[in-house]
């Protein structure tokens, strides 16, 4: 049980890192091109929502990938088991 628990953390872990860290990257390189600061915001906020919408069940489907395959092959952090 704790293995599994431990496995749903590390989905929740890399689904919010892939998204917000693919999220920043298509948002700052939306918004270089602007002339100020808050159309630059604007710009990056706009583009990354739309960057979600498009690819976030790819994003959904890698992590959940990564986490149940990290977890079964008890590769990922806290799914070893005790040494004794």
């Amino acid at each position: 049980m704790k293995r599994i628990i431990i496995g749903f953390l590390w989905f929740l872990i890399l689904y919010f890192g892939i998204a917000g860290i693919v999220g920043a990257i298509v948002g700052t390189v939306a918004g270089q091109g602007t002339k100020n600061a808050r159309q630059g915001y604007q710009t990056g906020y706009a583009a990354s929502e739309t960057f979600g919408k498009k690819y976030g069940t790819v994003i959904l489907i890698i992590a959940a990938t990564g986490a149940a395959l990290g977890t079964a092959t008890r590769r990922l952090p806290g799914t070893k088991p005790k040494a004794s």
